[in-house]
């Protein structure tokens, strides 16, 4: 389960510790409410004015999901998606053993199954 930033950072870092297909260009995190959680995709498609890029599960880890805490969820989705995305950018911005992988692809993303992306890139 994750409950802060440093069970977060460990959990992207074992998610993109496999060996990632050479097509995979774009990576996104979904949200799901009910029970939160999230899981890290990747698409081998991206199209900056085309948000539907990121329902290509083109990889995704053996290991899905996990749970996170409902303290991170807050009072709102809003605030669920606000500090999902306030740690992606931590970690993408950090010197983590897989960041990099984030780092080469056109875009990373965060957002709610069916719902509107936020971009950390």
């Amino acid at each position: 389960m994750i409950q802060n930033e440093k069970d977060f950072f460990g959990w992207i870092d074992e998610q993109l510790n496999e060996d990632l297909p050479v097509h995979i260009v774009a990576f996104n995190i979904n949200i799901y409410e009910c029970p939160f959680s999230i899981e890290v995709i990747g698409s081998s498609e991206f199209a900056a004015d085309d948000e539907d890029w990121a329902c290509n599960e083109d990889w995704a880890p053996k290991s899905r999901t996990i749970s996170v805490s409902t303290k991170i969820f807050g009072n709102s989705w809003e605030e669920a998606q606000s500090t999902i995305l306030a740690m992606a950018k931590q970690y993408f911005h950090s010197s983590s053993k897989n960041a990099h992988k984030l780092k080469a692809a056109k875009a990373f993303a965060v957002g709610f199954v069916d719902g509107d992306l936020s971009y950390v890139q």
